[in-house]
């Protein structure tokens, strides 16, 4: 779309240095969450876990989640670590 859009312009050379710290991120397993608002201040400062709930997005490249916290008062439950994305 940017090819056509700019007149076959390639946004690599257009763009080299585009999002560098979400590349940085990426490469290293780490997801970058942004525009975090509603309730977020609730659990500032405790001991949570975070759930991530995207839309099913075929080929999708970024997109709003439902971010839900999950508390445990006694700090007991504890959730498997995961496969890298």
């Amino acid at each position: 779309e940017y090819k056509a859009w700019s007149g076959g312009r390639d946004w690599k050379e257009d763009f080299p240095h585009w999002e560098p710290v979400h590349r940085i991120l990426f490469k290293n397993g780490i997801l970058g969450i942004e525009n975090v608002g509603g309730d977020i201040d609730k659990v500032t400062g405790k001991r949570c876990t975070f759930a991530l709930f995207p839309w099913n997005w075929d080929r999708g490249d970024g997109c709003i989640i439902r971010l839900v916290a999950i508390v445990d008062p006694k700090g007991a439950y504890r959730i498997e670590k995961g496969e890298k994305f």
